[in-house]
């Protein structure tokens, strides 16, 4: 009895306490003891043939091994639920789980989406021991459902969170070329886009007040540059997260500014717009009469 037990809670440390009937079956533990772990509340449904291990506690990690283990063989977690677990594509909550298995003919599972693909051996890897796609082909399942904006934040997302290159994205493409979608996200790795509310805002408060729409840039700190070409001028738009307090922040980047340095944060965008504007639109003038003098 303790050595079943102690097989069961093996498994289910290795797995964010999930397990399959196969598995409990392959190490020894038969069925009628199963039943018997069910009926006492030791093992909990989650899935067919799926349990949580002594609890209920939410666990997206639990949740995501578990729609793996109720899937079948050769399934792995894929699309949003990868993107999200990567931190490429940011939801308001975990999505719902996501599997992609090759077999055609496989049952579908409530709660559980199912994509049915036959995946190359170098598009799988393991995260958190959870079989995965890789981000290169998670991107790649994403263009179709994603807004050319949303697709682009998540190559930047990849790019700096993940080290994913072109080549990495291209390598994936070329293993799976009747994938709908690559002209989409190939066009996502060159585009110009924006990376956070923060700089949306900012772009609004422009249009609004009557100032050009500028070039957009980003850098690897994760702060966002907007370029205005024709004056020569770089505004920087911060975000608070590295100071004690947003006040410290907001003094400190005041001070960039009287020492020249453009920077604005989400009060200067969100909560002060009509000075703020105001102040662009001087630094703009005075770089062009600047630029033209020269």
């Amino acid at each position: 009895m303790g050595a079943l037990s102690d097989r069961l809670a093996e498994l289910a440390h290795r797995q964010h306490g999930r397990v399959s009937r196969e598995q409990l079956l392959v190490a020894g533990i038969d069925r009628n003891r199963i039943t018997r772990w069910i009926a006492d509340g030791r093992l909990r449904r989650v899935h067919h043939g799926v349990y949580a291990v002594g609890h209920r506690a939410p666990s997206m990690l639990g949740d995501y091994m578990a729609a793996v283990l109720a899937s079948g063989r050769d399934a792995v977690l894929s699309h949003l639920p990868v993107a999200y677990m990567m931190r490429t594509i940011a939801t308001a909550s975990p999505p719902p789980p996501e599997v992609t298995i090759p077999d055609s003919k496989s049952r579908s599972r409530p709660g559980i989406t199912i994509h049915r693909s036959q995946l190359h051996s170098l598009d799988v890897a393991v995260l958190n021991g959870i079989p995965i796609t890789i981000l290169p082909r998670v991107l790649l399942d994403l263009a179709p459902r994603l807004t050319s904006d949303e697709l682009g934040r998540a190559c930047h997302e990849a790019w700096v969170r993940h080290r994913t290159r072109p080549r990495h994205i291209e390598a994936c493409i070329a293993r799976n070329p009747h994938k709908p979608g690559a002209a989409k996200l190939r066009r996502a790795l060159g585009s110009d886009i924006t990376l956070s509310m923060l700089e949306d805002g900012f772009l609004e408060l422009l249009s609004a007040y009557g100032c050009r729409d500028p070039a957009r840039t980003s850098t690897p700190r994760r702060q966002s540059r907007l370029p205005l070409a024709r004056a020569r001028l770089t505004i920087e738009l911060l975000g608070y997260r590295y100071h004690a307090s947003r006040r410290a922040f907001e003094l400190d980047v005041a001070r960039r500014r009287r020492s020249n340095h453009y920077a604005f944060t989400y009060g200067d965008v969100f909560e002060r717009a009509p000075q703020t504007a105001a102040e662009v639109g001087e630094l703009i003038g005075g770089a062009r009469r600047r630029s033209a003098s020269g």
